[in-house]
Order: structure tokens, then C-alpha cells, then sequence
């Protein structure tokens, strides 16, 4: 493994190849950040193909690796993370242990401030006391780990709702069949305040250059949907009818069991499993984004309809559709 280079400006950023970290690197190049970015043997590397980034390779599992990949950073962002686990354990792994792993790691290099990106599922849905979910409670774990080092290193954490846009393979399948004309959804009164990727990527960039504090930050749009609202703003997207087809909570979770059971057995992570099937069918996830607004000084700037439009444009450019 080649040495990293040090420079008093550099952004360390986990799971820099993925869906929202590729948008974060982006947005951090935009605005005159050095970018190191941590990748594994079998990333994916292709949102970073062509950008001047330095890459690093690193594992959340391996102490010395991410000792080296922090090492002259400025600044860590980190997004690496399992949403999606054959075994339970694998969430606490590599969402908690790995967490504190790389804060120790950051702390021991002498980095300034760390962003840690988390999830919504950390605090649990409306109404919940906490996690109602292993992956939930490995961020939330994470979250925590990190908070007993705030008198060695600044930290700040994010805490996304529904995150879209392009790019996204999760929510592919469902773009897929809206441009057929349907959409699966559950019955009942379940809704979703989701928030758009480059929104996400503003507010990292907020929360390196503030003085926020450590949050969590709630970070989604102002707007709440249903499904016949997130149907209706389909269809506008695509400029055709989207019927919405309606299935009760229990049926909804065994859509997500089959595709899961399906994908596996294929060999690659599926995009609905039976824990993303359950959160959606059986919760309301809404959040008061007003303290991001006061701390950070962000608010989220695509509403749902136009980040639709530009989700469903990109998709047919980049030949998804």
C-alpha cells in the first residue's frame, strides 16, 4: 500500500465511492478541498474515476489501515458504513467498532474535526424511544462512541432521513416501475420526509466549516409526503400516469423478504430487504430540521417534486431507464 501525503488541507472522506459520499467529494472539490479518499479492493471506484482525488486503501476492520489513510488529514468525513448485513453482527462490527475505531485513529493523528454521517434510524421513527432496528442501533452506537472523544476532537453529527438522487441503485427498482406506469406501496399511514443528495453533501461542507457543535443535526426537506404524494410527484416526473398500487404492512414486508432471499442467493445486496420493507411499511420517519438550520445554517433546497425530476433525468442520460 503506497503512503499518504500530508497537507494541512486535506479531507479524509469514508465510502467515498459510494452513492452519497461520491456527491460529498464532489461538493468538497467545489469548494477548494485537498480529498483523500479511503477504498477497498473490490470498491467500485467509478464516481471517482477522472477527479483529483487521492485514494487510500483502508477497511473499517483494520486498525493500521486507517491509522495510515488518517494520517496529515485536516478533517475526516465518514460515511463508510453496512446497511444491509447476513448477520447481525456485522452492523456493530464495522457502524460501531469501526466508528470508534476510526475516531481513535483520527484522535491519535491530531485531526481537528470529524463529521460523522449517520442516519435517521440512529434516533428511531416518530414516536419510538430509540432504534428499532440492528442497523439503527449500530449507528446510533457509532454515534455514541464518538461522543466520549469530544474533548479530543470536534465532532459533528449528521443524521439523514431518505436520502435519493442520482446515482442511487437502492431506489432504481422503484424509479423502474414508475417509468412502467406503477408504483408498490404499503397501505396505511405510513410517510417519509426524505432529503436530496447534493442537500446532504451542503450540509457536510456546513458542518467542516461552522462551529455547529456535536447535534445530532436532522437533516431532510421541510415538506412530509404520503404515497398518493409521492406517487402524484412521480408521475409529474416522469410526464405520465403512475398508478399506485397499495399492499398491507405484512405484505409489504414479505415483498422485502423475497427480494432479499432473490439477491442473496445471487450474490449481491438487494436494494428492499425485510428491515427497509419493515421501516417503511410500519413507521412514520419526520424530523424538525430546525435546529440544522440554526446550528449549521443549512436548509434543504430541492423539494421532493423537482429532486424527482432531476433523479429521473439522470437516470435516462446515465441509460438507467
Amino acid at each position: 500500500m503506497r503512503l499518504v501525503s500530508a497537507d494541512s488541507a486535506t479531507v479524509l472522506v469514508t465510502g467515498a465511492t459510494g452513492f452519497v459520499g461520491s456527491h460529498v467529494v464532489e461538493a468538497l472539490l467545489d469548494a477548494g478541498h485537498i480529498v483523500r479518499c479511503t477504498v477497498r479492493r473490490t470498491s467500485d471506484t467509478r464516481w471517482l474515476d477522472g477527479l483529483d482525488v487521492e485514494r487510500v486503501e483502508a477497511d473499517m476492520r483494520r486498525r493500521e489501515a486507517l491509522e495510515e489513510a488518517v494520517r496529515g488529514a485536516a478533517s475526516v468525513v465518514h460515511l463508510a458504513g453496512v446497511t444491509r448485513a447476513s448477520r447481525p453482527d456485522l452492523y456493530r462490527r464495522v457502524n460501531g467498532d469501526g466508528t470508534a475505531r476510526l475516531g481513535e485513529a483520527a484522535v491519535e493523528a491530531g485531526v481537528g474535526r470529524f463529521v460523522y454521517v449517520s442516519s435517521l434510524a440512529a434516533r428511531g421513527p416518530d414516536g419510538a424511544e430509540g432504534p428499532v432496528s440492528e442497523y439503527g442501533a449500530s449507528k446510533r452506537e457509532g454515534e455514541e462512541r464518538l461522543r466520549g472523544m469530544r474533548d479530543r476532537v470536534e465532532v459533528v453529527v449528521l443524521r439523514p432521513g431518505g436520502v435519493y438522487g442520482p446515482r442511487d441503485e437502492d431506489l432504481l427498482p422503484l424509479f423502474r416501475a414508475a417509468a412502467r406506469g406503477w408504483l408498490v406501496a404499503p397501505s396505511g399511514g405510513s410517510v417519509l420526509q426524505p432529503v436530496y443528495a447534493s442537500d446532504v453533501a451542503r450540509a457536510v461542507l456546513s458542518a467542516l466549516e461552522g462551529d455547529a457543535g456535536f447535534g445530532p443535526f436532522p437533516l431532510a426537506e421541510e415538506g412530509v409526503y404520503d404515497w398518493p404524494a409521492i406517487g402524484d410527484a412521480m408521475a409529474a416526473a416522469f410526464g405520465h400516469a403512475v398508478r399506485l398500487v397499495r399492499l398491507p404492512a405484512g405484505a409489504f414486508e414479505g415483498v422485502g423478504v423475497v427480494a432479499q432471499t432473490l439477491w442473496r442467493l445471487a450474490g449481491r445486496a438487494p436494494p428492499l430487504d425485510r428491515r427497509r420493507a419493515r421501516d417503511v411499511a410500519r413507521h412514520r420517519w419526520t424530523c424538525d430540521p430546525g435546529p440544522s438550520e440554526r446550528a449549521l445554517g443549512w436548509r434543504a433546497g430541492v423539494a421532493l417534486p423537482e429532486g424527482l425530476r432531476r433523479s429521473v433525468e439522470w437516470y435516462r442520460e446515465a441509460g438507467w431507464l
